[in-house]
């Protein structure tokens, strides 16, 4: 298969999928390591093609629930309250999309997460201890934004309470 047949392949794998694909399940369905699946992604990226990747993998942002509502909200905590933070948000039945911190020098850094499950949050979890990789509010003191997603405004309402309750909400 060529690369361009590949591409193309990838694209339309992940435009008929509503939850993410990961890199490694596409690579051994293509014959090909993660790395090229991670180039061709650019690659299409690039070509205009609105890929998102989150922890879970690849998926196209119009696949992400359009008809849900969004409220983008600020909070604060430390390292020991992500955990915490992303549990509230999904058993009061919402979705953290992803995060956003703002850096003095270099301007925004957005992460998408999708993160809709208990079990997204564990396996979230378990990847930053794996990787021992630092949170992007460490760059921030805590401070951070996430966009939430619910199927009502009366979920993203009771979702703020509750962090505000934590005293994870910034303002409301």
């Amino acid at each position: 298969m060529l690369a361009d047949e590949r591409r193309q392949a990838i694209l339309k794998y992940i435009s008929q999928k509503e939850q993410p694909v990961t890199g490694t399940y596409l690579a051994q369905m293509m014959g090909v390591s993660r790395q090229v699946v991670v180039q061709d992604i650019a690659i299409l990226r690039a070509a205009g093609n609105d890929i998102i990747a989150t922890p879970q993998g690849y998926m196209l942002s119009r696949n992400v629930h359009p008809k849900r509502y969004r409220r983008v909200i600020a909070c604060r905590h430390q390292d020991d309250g992500i955990e915490d933070e992303l549990m509230t948000v999904v058993d009061l039945g919402g979705a953290v999309l992803d995060v956003s911190v703002e850096h003095r020098v270099y301007g925004e850094f957005k992460a998408q997460l999708m993160i809709k499950s208990p079990n997204d949050v564990r396996c979230f979890i378990e990847i930053m201890k794996r990787e021992k990789a630092e949170p992007l509010c460490a760059l921030t003191d805590g401070v951070h934004l996430h966009t939430i997603e619910a199927d009502t405004p009366l979920i993203l309402d009771r979702i703020e309470k509750a962090l505000e309750e934590k005293g994870y909400l910034l303002c409301r």
